[in-house]
């Protein structure tokens, strides 16, 4: 005999499914994170600003205008 099943049983298991489930924007950042993680020349830029950082080799920038004067 065919069990039956309720809506709110439905409902409930549709509830627990969207808990666990990834949104379109999480799937999206992380794409985007694989991306940079997987590309060599980006993860050194990243490694020397962060060694740059650590030594104190920063300046302010108060503006698009301070940083580009710099260029």
């Amino acid at each position: 005999m065919a069990e039956t099943v309720s809506m709110k049983q439905i409902y409930n298991e549709l509830k627990k499914i969207e808990r666990t489930m990834v949104t379109k924007q999480e799937m999206d950042v992380f794409r985007e994170t694989i991306g940079v993680l997987g590309n060599p020349k980006t993860m050194r830029q990243i490694a020397d600003s962060m060694d740059d950082i650590a030594h104190g080799r920063v300046k302010k920038a108060h503006s698009v205008k301070d940083m580009l004067d710099e260029m």
